[in-house]
């Protein structure tokens, strides 16, 4: 049997294995997927025998830049300093593509207004760089991180940081909201009136579950992009990398699983 798992931590159940367990019990495929919780203190000394036991693994924060030293990147990875997706110890960034391929038949309308500074910030900037955006305004509620990473992509995109108090003000003068940050996980929300929106084409909230912005984006007839195609897009490149990816089923199972 093939073994696939999730470095993570804290412990939760992953929609990672919600899916793809499901997704290998329909095509048949002689294989199991894991949640691996690794307390972060003992991370070093333990990863390796991960590495080494299992076919191919993902790895989510806080260990997307940790895992660096013990794999080797490839070019994308390298360049957004984040690895997500490790086979035959190779290192790849599975989140930027599946931004980018989520984006392919939308009309990307400008300004951009990006929410959030964490490791799905630098997967999505270079998502927009690789798309040829050109500029975007960065809010952060720590507006430090969201400078850091305003010199992180300084050679590749123009990025205006303002801070999370002018959220609102920038919403109003943006086209394209994009949230990458975890609000609404776990029941809080942004609290925009329905006139804050109101200059908006596309709303991409990357959270899984159905948020409260999500639910003003319907409400209002804006284009939403929600968090589980999000997921859906990068967990194809996984599969492709894994070389274990039929495309039929694999739809089939995302749109008709039972993942509650």
């Amino acid at each position: 049997m093939r073994r696939f798992g999730l470095l993570q931590y804290p412990e939760k159940e992953s929609l990672s294995k919600k899916i793809f367990n499901q997704y290998f019990k329909l095509s048949s495929i002689n294989a199991k997927y894991d949640d691996i919780v690794i307390e972060p203190r003992k991370f070093d000394t333990r990863v390796t025998e991960y590495l080494e036991s299992y076919d191919g693994l993902n790895v989510t924060v806080p260990f997307k830049e940790d895992i660096i030293k013990f794999i080797s990147p490839v070019e994308d990875a390298r360049e957004i300093n984040a690895v997500n997706c490790i086979y035959q110890n190779k290192g790849y960034n599975t989140d930027w593509k599946g931004f980018y391929n989520s984006l392919l038949d939308t009309d990307l309308k400008l300004p951009i207004l990006l929410v959030g500074a964490g490791g799905a910030s630098k997967a999505i900037i270079y998502g927009l760089y690789k798309l040829g955006i050109k500029h975007l305004i960065l809010v952060n509620r720590t507006i430090e991180k969201a400078f850091k990473l305003k010199d992180f992509f300084k050679t590749k995109i123009d990025i205006t940081v303002e801070s999370f108090e002018n959220l609102k003000d920038a919403l109003k003068r943006s086209k394209t909201f994009i949230n990458a940050t975890s609000i609404g996980m776990f029941g809080e929300s942004f609290n925009f009136s329905n006139e804050d929106l109101s200059n908006l084409h596309l709303i991409y909230d990357i959270v899984y579950n159905f948020t409260s912005l999500q639910e003003q984006a319907l409400e209002n007839n804006i284009k939403l992009i929600d968090g589980k195609t999000f997921w859906y897009y990068q967990a194809v490149e996984n599969l492709k990398i894994w070389g274990i990816y039929d495309e039929v089923r694999f739809y089939d199972t995302f749109v008709n699983g039972n993942f509650s």
